[in-house]
């Protein structure tokens, strides 16, 4: 597999957004073994470490998200086959390098490593299914408000991670969080990071976030878009054409998102940075504020906690 048949792979692809012909372009060269960031022009380029060592991974379950873990798996190089097994068996194969599988057991089976991503909804019924063939192997759920203590029972002797990925992994730029079942060695943690970092990156956490994780960075898209829109419909209100609009408010959230990180700064001491007395700043902040916006998310994403919270409990009474 070369890097130039991936790419044009990646390139036809209808379940990756367009912004991944680039960035996998920059970030991934299976042949190397090199992954490649692109900033303000420059590139620089660290050691996989990863190559082929993840063997065989299945992912059951290859709808939106579940494709994209394959693809990128496949792209990193980090696998020596990936599965993908599909709800509709007559769905086209998502690349020449990912093998398509319509039965959940034999995959579990030939695997070294299970990636589940269905939705809750089905998750007893796929657990039935793999059952014994998951005893030993490192076992990544993707699955909503499923905790590790219901996966270790569905799946006797499963070495258990349960991770919130969210859509950004469509152009691997996820912000991940997982925590550990029992039994989970280093070795095991390392590969289950080297599964999630094939699409972004990965943050351990206790157990007991996850549903609070699941609110803000998993949902946390939903919100942050509504905000682009906002900004949009604020620039059309003022005059600027929706077009121009858009890239302003986009590369404005992305730029300052990159600058936090970059700096490690609070948010407070970025926002006072850029606020001047009586300016233009100051007098949209103050309108802000008058609009609730701060209280208004806190509870958004606690509204999302509770709502993953009930989620979970009801697949725990579903028994």
């Amino acid at each position: 597999m070369t890097f130039l048949n991936l790419t044009r792979t990646l390139h036809n692809s209808k379940i990756i957004g367009d912004e991944i012909k680039q960035r996998l372009r920059l970030r991934t060269q299976t042949r190397l073994g090199l992954k490649t960031y692109l900033s303000r022009g420059a590139i620089f380029v660290s050691l996989g470490t990863m190559k082929r060592s993840l063997g065989t991974v299945a992912v059951l379950g290859a709808g939106k998200i579940g494709s994209v873990v394959a693809l990128s798996l496949a792209a990193s190089g980090r696998a020596r086959k990936v599965i993908a097994v599909r709800k509709s068996r007559g769905a086209p194969a998502l690349s020449p390098e990912i093998e398509s599988g319509g039965d959940a057991a034999v995959a579990a089976a030939r695997a070294d490593i299970l990636v589940l991503a269905v939705k809750p909804g089905d998750a007893k019924a796929l657990m039935r299914a793999i059952g014994r063939r998951a005893r030993g192997k490192l076992t990544v759920s993707l699955m909503a408000a499923i905790t590790t203590k219901r996966l270790e029972e569905g799946l006797a002797g499963a070495k258990v991670v349960r991770a919130m990925p969210n859509i950004a992994a469509t152009i691997g730029e996820s912000m991940t969080a997982y925590c550990l079942g029992r039994g989970i060695s280093a070795g095991d943690a390392a590969r289950a990071r080297g599964v999630l970092d094939a699409f972004g990156e990965s943050l351990e956490v206790p157990e007991h976030l996850m549903d609070a994780v699941a609110a803000l960075s998993g949902s946390g898209p939903a919100y942050i878009a509504m905000l682009v829109e906002a900004l949009v419909s604020a620039g059309l209100k003022v005059g600027i054409p929706r077009d121009t609009a858009l890239k302003l408010a986009t590369k404005t959230l992305t730029g300052t998102a990159n600058l936090l990180s970059a700096r490690g700064v609070h948010p407070a001491e970025l926002r006072d940075s850029v606020t001047t007395p009586a300016g233009t700043t100051i007098a949209g902040l103050y309108e802000l504020e008058k609009g609730s916006l701060r209280t208004a998310i806190m509870n958004a994403v606690e509204a999302a906690t509770l709502a993953a919270e009930r989620i979970a409990r009801k697949f725990e009474a579903a028994d």
